[in-house]
């Protein structure tokens, strides 16, 4: 069993992480409508998508869901808004009946750095979040791994723009279009869609294999 945790985080919102497991049995999918499709993937796209169903099957108890894309390339599945994010070793899903939701996941590396100037804007400062982290001693939940300091707030940052583009899937946002700050409530961000002036909640936690944002609206 790779379950990690399945999370009611609001009264219609569930969020679940799955850990990848390396011998996954897939007989156990033969009798479903995306076995086929599912056998013909890569092996690591196979991994993925499997530790997707699993995770999907374990926070509704339903083994007939299926998932499909629309055009933009955002999720769904009969009867939920879904989101779904996978990254080295885990994936995570959150769902609800009733209102749009994003999540995002990444395994904690030094690659981040590398690349911020890339997505990051000049009005953007993951300092501020690393200096408020320090500051803030209540959250256990999210002590800062034994890495550069720097590599938390900026992940964070990444994870909270993806989360907003497939919060707006529709609208293509590009990096420059979202902003990040950080948010007066512990343990939260706030994304802002500047093309539409909307402002959301980005919940965020991390640990010292990965982080994880998400948002609904």
């Amino acid at each position: 069993m790779a379950l990690l945790f399945i999370n009611e985080i609001d009264k219609d919102v569930r969020l679940g992480v799955w850990e990848m497991e390396e011998n996954l049995n897939y007989e156990q999918f033969a009798s479903l409508p995306f076995y086929d499709r599912l056998m013909n993937l890569s092996d690591g796209r196979r991994k993925e998508t499997a530790s997707v169903y699993s995770l999907l099957f374990a926070m509704t108890g339903n083994r007939n869901l299926v998932i499909g894309h629309e055009p933009s390339g955002k999720p769904y599945v009969e009867g939920y808004k879904i989101g779904i994010s996978h990254t080295k070793g885990f994936v995570s899903v959150i769902l609800s009946t009733s209102c749009d939701v994003a999540v995002d996941i990444e395994y904690i590396n030094t690659r981040v750095l590398r690349i911020a100037d890339r997505f990051l804007r000049e009005d953007e400062k993951p300092a501020t979040l690393l200096f408020s982290m320090k500051k803030d001693k209540s959250g256990d939940k999210n002590i800062i791994p034994d890495v550069i300091p720097d590599v938390i707030p900026t992940l964070l940052f990444w994870c909270a723009k993806e989360t907003i583009y497939k919060l707006y899937s529709d609208e293509r946002l590009t990096f420059q279009n979202i902003k990040i700050m950080d948010a007066e409530q512990g343990g939260a961000l706030c994304g802002n869609n500047l093309i539409t002036g909307e402002s959301v909640r980005i919940d965020y936690t991390f640990n010292e294999d990965y982080v994880l944002t998400y948002a609904r609206k």
